[in-house]
């Protein structure tokens, strides 16, 4: 590819890129977007969060063969579910990540004993 291509094709990211994003504020209020809408996309960002998030508590990458496998006694597991238990109890934030971690360190210990 030469470098002339190369330019092409970063302008024609960037000119994508910022039509996508920006359609929908470039457009302002000519657009009505209904009020079942705004609901559905209030739950949008925790949706993608727990996708991002759910697979890397739960799945473990075997390291010979590369394929993943749900391991629910993995040490990000139990970090995962001591941190959800302790936003529910406390709803503090630190004492999320505190329990989290904690729970998160003690069962990598506790991993490397089964192992």
């Amino acid at each position: 590819m030469s470098t002339v291509e190369l330019w092409i094709s970063f302008f024609g990211l960037m000119l994508v890129t910022l039509i996508t994003r920006g359609f929908f504020l470039l457009a302002g209020s000519k657009f009505h977007i209904s009020e079942s809408v705004h609901e559905f996309l209030r739950y949008a960002p925790t949706a993608a969060l727990i996708a991002i998030v759910l697979p890397e508590l739960i799945f473990m990458k075997q390291t010979t063969s590369q394929v993943f496998e749900l391991n629910l006694y993995s040490p990000q597991f139990f970090g995962g579910i001591a941190a959800v238990m302790g936003f529910l109890l406390t709803k503090s934030m630190l004492a999320t990540i505190f329990f989290g971690h904690a729970c998160f360190y003690s069962g990598e210990d506790f991993h490397q004993l089964l192992m």
